[in-house]
């Protein structure tokens, strides 16, 4: 018997009781609700439970990319006794609306009946949880409903985005012994000039340049630069104070996003690629090369969030011993102040080479008058333009290489703007 008929059972036995002991027929009167509410109860009780019910949920894939469609499906197996109406109601994740289909059943299940339901929901980064069901089951005469939760958790893992890049030229002052895509900067066997130095025993005569031979009556052979694979460890700005909000995101998700293609990026050229979020605590994953090593990084980028901690207020916390000397960095960060300059400085100082990727707005704050005509808004953009010009200045004047990308065009698109001033600077 359930507990909560435990109290009105009892308080209308002792009326029946009391009515008897002292010939009171009023007594006894008043005790007949009270137990027919007590038999009704009884006899219309749900005799089905959720232990009955089988659950089975398959989602796929189990890792998404943001943006991607998630196909969900319940099978439902009755264990029990005939259910004449009961209901299972799936919760999705907070915030990945469903796209099509239904997320609850409704209906009657015979014993050892099966019914399923199907529905899609549209990825958002981050890991998701799809949790407990909640399971509603009506008496025969609709008098009572039994409700509980069935435990069954599943986790989908949804990756940002990311965008296939044209090469990006970097040029660390170390590189690996292994033949890949960057300019080792000495000769040897390459593509591109490097330099003439005079014959040797064993030298490949195809390099010898005849023409300095002519000239100076001494064998002379062309070098070129060596490529080789480099160290280059990402650094993700995840600090609260740097990211500004655009409506429904943050500049820290266009930040996560490129993130993810710059790992993608320099993997696919054969690099080694290491992973530093920065902001809500370290969250390191040690450089590596191949799909394997992808995946990692991704799935780190998956669960990347802002912080708000004062030891991570500034950048000069870094710990740059986790990074091999003289290799490349690339931070990714929207650079908050005037002292951010400082600590990119202090990098470049220690012989690192580092690429800052700048994501931003220009958009005017949310609380400024929103008349596109109005002289007012117009001088607030221009006056964010400039300061922005001098602040990316200063970063080139210390020698960092700068990717000024506005968020509401693609980050292939600011890549190639880069990427073209180099070579024209190159035929220059």
């Amino acid at each position: 018997m359930p507990s909560a008929l435990l109290f009105p059972l009892g308080a209308g036995l002792a009326l029946v009781a009391g009515g008897l002991l002292l010939l009171n027929g009023s007594i006894i009167a008043a005790a007949v609700p009270v137990l027919l509410f007590v038999s009704v109860r009884l006899f219309s009780a749900p005799r089905h439970t959720a232990s009955d019910l089988e659950v089975k949920r398959v989602v796929w894939p189990m890792r998404a990319v943001e943006g991607e469609e998630i196909d969900v499906k319940l099978t439902l197996t009755n264990r029990g006794p005939e259910v004449s109406l009961f209901s299972v109601a799936d919760a999705p994740p907070h915030g990945l609306p469903v796209v099509d289909g239904d997320v609850q059943f409704l209906g009657r299940l015979a014993a050892n009946a099966t019914a399923s339901i199907a529905y899609t929901v549209l990825a958002r980064r981050g890991l998701q949880a799809f949790d407990d069901l909640s399971i509603r089951t009506w008496s025969p005469w609709g008098l009572a409903i039994r409700e509980s939760r069935l435990a069954i958790h599943t986790d989908v893992k949804v990756h940002p985005r990311t965008e296939v890049l044209d090469p990006i030229t970097i040029r660390p002052q170390r590189t690996r012994a292994f033949a890949g895509p960057v300019k080792a900067n000495r000769g040897g066997q390459g593509l591109d000039f490097f330099g003439c130095r005079a014959y040797t025993p064993g030298d490949d005569i195809r390099r010898i340049n005849w023409r300095a031979y002519a000239r100076q009556e001494a064998l002379i052979v062309n070098e070129y630069e060596l490529e080789r694979i480099a160290d280059v460890n990402i650094i993700l700005d995840a600090r609260a104070k740097s990211h500004a909000q655009l409506e429904r995101e943050t500049t820290f998700d266009h930040s996560v996003r490129a993130a993810a293609s710059l790992a993608s990026h320099f993997l696919a050229q054969g690099n080694n690629v290491g992973l530093l979020i920065y902001g809500d605590y370290l969250h390191w994953v040690f450089p590596g090369i191949s799909r394997l090593q992808e995946e990692r990084l991704l799935d780190e980028l998956a669960e990347a969030r802002l912080g708000d901690k004062a030891v991570f207020e500034e950048l000069r916390f870094i710990p740059t011993r986790l990074f091999p000397a003289r290799s490349q960095l690339v931070l990714v960060s929207p650079l908050a102040d005037e002292n951010d300059i400082e600590i990119v400085a202090l990098l470049i100082d220690r012989g690192y080479s580092v690429l800052v990727i700048c994501p931003h707005s220009l958009t005017v704050p949310s609380h400024a008058p929103l008349d596109k005509a109005d002289p007012t808004v117009d001088l607030a953009r221009r006056i964010l333009g400039l300061k922005r010009e001098l602040f990316l200045g200063g970063l080139a004047g210390i020698g960092a290489s700068v990717i000024d990308w506005r968020v509401d065009e693609p980050f292939r698109v600011a890549c190639q703007r880069i990427h073209r001033a180099r070579l024209r600077r190159h035929r220059i």
